[in-house]
């Protein structure tokens, strides 16, 4: 079962998916409100009524990251192109593993980032970020996953604060552990509270090669109030002692307008450093490129 339970400092186990996060070692989203994959129905930037300027990422930074136990405190700092906002963003987050046996545990991930905006001095958010999963042992060599992601974005402006997304996104999965690698399929189905009622689903089918390398596959679609196809996710993961890496390339509907997403990180003792870029507009849309990076602290 070594492709399935390991601790970090050691080669990642298949969790391509957003599912499987953050049960083991390294952790890998691929899918639900805060990964590339499923869940979120928004782009990575809107405007409210009054014009003031907010962020609602498809893809957070903190969701490509390992997950430590205890608490790990960060800082992170984007933008620094002429067509991206600059940011700064302190951050908190703790993680814990509660495990029975050697086969089931109970994890649980809470986080919270304050983000100012220097490009736009009174525009501030807040991002709050939970997640609880359950993983069972169905066999010696599988596991089954279930698993409630929620996510939340609080916006502070002079004249209008107040709440603006909000998503919760229960899934299943189950990962086999074989000969050749693991495979893994995942199924979530986010229902939307703010700024509108919404559902929506995605699947994932992924693989991981004992080596480290994977991939996933997550076509995600519209339920209500329009059901429609909405795209598909491509990630490839690579993980390797106390290095991470990911690239998450995500389709619209008619793959004419893609998203490229980049990202590394790295581990040494209690500090994690990483580093990003989201590129934006490929194809037909308006190009944009947003990098970013951080440095954090376990405790």
């Amino acid at each position: 079962m070594g492709n399935i339970k390991t601790t970090s400092g050691k080669i990642a186990p298949l969790i391509i998916l957003f599912l499987s996060l953050p049960f083991l070692g390294h952790t890998q989203d691929c899918c639900g409100p805060g990964g590339g994959g499923g869940g979120s129905q928004f782009n990575s930037s809107e405007y409210d009524d009054s014009g003031s300027h907010y962020r609602l990422k498809g893809v957070r930074h903190y969701a490509y990251s390992a997950r430590h136990q205890g608490f790990t405190t960060g800082l992170e700092s984007a933008g620094f192109t002429d067509k991206s906002q600059t940011s700064f963003t302190p951050r908190l987050e703790y993680f814990t593993s509660l495990q029975a046996n050697e086969q089931n545990n109970f994890d649980i991930y809470g986080a919270a980032f304050y983000t100012v905006f220097l490009d736009a001095p009174h525009s501030h958010q807040v991002d709050i970020s939970e997640n609880i999963a359950w993983r069972f042992a169905i066999t010696e060599n599988s596991r089954l996953v279930l698993r409630i992601d929620n996510e939340d974005l609080f916006v502070i402006f002079p004249n209008e604060s107040g709440i603006k997304y909000a998503v919760i996104d229960p899934s299943i999965g189950y990962i086999a552990a074989l000969d050749f690698g693991d495979i893994s399929f995942n199924a979530g189905f986010p229902v939307s509270i703010e700024p509108e009622t919404g559902f929506s689903s995605w699947a994932c089918l992924g693989y991981e090669h004992p080596i480290g390398l994977g991939v996933s596959l997550c076509p995600r679609f519209t339920l209500f109030p329009d059901p429609s196809y909405a795209g598909t996710t491509l990630t490839l993961t690579f993980a390797w002692d106390s290095f991470f890496a990911k690239a998450a390339l995500l389709a619209d509907k008619d793959f004419t307008v893609f998203q490229i997403r980049p990202y590394a990180e790295y581990t040494l003792k209690h500090c994690v450093f990483w580093a990003g870029v989201e590129l934006g507009g490929i194809g037909e849309g308006e190009f944009s490129a947003s990098p970013f990076i951080g440095f954090g602290y376990n405790f």
